[in-house]
């Protein structure tokens, strides 16, 4: 499976053109239409463009309406200017049906929008019967692609290592046969082909936990989640699982784990992942003997409260130039 995140994208691009076409019928311009899309994706679902003081729907109107100056600041056509200002006036509807306001009843929000005098569209009756037909299959399909992830026997395992920084592994609520033994079951749960499916699966759903926070307009939250160093050796596998991964917001919000054993044994892979773009964190072990050449490659460092090395690491924390973290 690719990365769920950027199908979610895909979705919501192919609905935003959608609705347009069915808006603005013939006057349906790309080029016009396509750079209000883009930064709407990019504000709404990627956080550019961040500006604290302002409200997140001040903000997403702000950068629309600077798509719109600069659109209207390179057209002297009227015919042009007026389709400009239709598309802007436009989104100020999209903020609700994507979430970011709310609105108490679809119907009173896009009849509001048929008779909106800001906008000189003029619909045809099988215009918004299409338009709403849309909308609301939009809205469902947003409630029924998070079903997918659902499940039952596996959930997400988090532990909270600092503020908005969580560190993920699978949970599983199996009801197995009692002939097996706790150890048996942790021994199979364990196994390389098991860890490997575990993880990718734990990925999966990490992807959709951030889509959901994203979607609820919280972009706070950072993840840290083991990977397996036996997918080292199969190329096929590993590469699905780096594509479940593979979307800025995805890869800005989740940093992959090694312990320093693993780090030692398998350092071209891991550097070729660093060099790649990947976030990297490094889990001391008993193994780490208080080198700190190399640590500022990763993301987070991550330190046992009751290791030997504990205060050597805290106390030399500007030397590393990364983020240590105690767990």
């Amino acid at each position: 499976m690719d990365c769920i995140f950027a199908e979610y994208i895909k979705f919501v691009d192919n609905f935003l053109v959608s609705y347009y076409k069915i808006l603005l019928d013939n006057k349906y311009d790309k080029n016009m239409v396509r750079p209000f899309i883009d930064r709407f994706i990019e504000v709404r679902y990627y956080n550019k463009y961040s500006v604290k003081e302002e409200s997140f729907t001040e903000r997403l109107n702000k950068e629309l309406n600077n798509v719109a100056h600069k659109l209207l600041g390179s057209h002297d056509s009227e015919s042009k200017k007026e389709l400009i200002k239709n598309i802007f006036a436009l989104f100020s509807y999209l903020l609700f049906i994507d979430g970011c306001s709310h609105f108490s009843d679809l119907s009173v929000l896009l009849k509001t929008m048929f008779n909106d005098n800001n906008i000189s569209l003029k619909y045809t009756g099988e215009a918004k019967k299409k338009a709403t037909s849309l909308v609301r299959e939009y809205i469902s399909k947003k409630v029924d692609f998070f079903k997918l992830f659902n499940s039952g026997e596996f959930y997400l395992k988090g532990k909270k290592l600092e503020e908005h920084l969580y560190s993920i592994d699978l949970g599983q609520r199996c009801n197995l046969p009692k002939l097996y033994s706790d150890y048996a079951i942790k021994a199979a749960y364990d196994s390389e082909v098991v860890y490997e499916n575990r993880l990718y699966l734990a990925v999966i759903m990490l992807s959709s936990k951030i889509l959901s926070e994203v979607i609820a307009l919280n972009f706070d939250n950072n993840y840290i989640i083991p990977f397996p160093v036996s997918l080292f050796g199969k190329a096929k596998k590993m590469g699905k699982f780096l594509r479940a991964i593979d979307d800025d917001m995805i890869l800005d919000k989740v940093s992959l784990k090694f312990t320093y054993k693993e780090y030692k044994d398998n350092k071209k892979n891991i550097n070729a992942l660093i060099t790649e773009g990947y976030s990297i964190s490094l889990e001391l072990d008993d193994s780490y003997t208080t080198d700190f050449d190399n640590l500022f490659l990763f993301s987070y460092v991550l330190v046992r409260k009751d290791a030997s090395y504990h205060d050597i690491i805290i106390n030399n924390k500007d030397a590393i130039k990364t983020k240590v973290v105690e767990v």
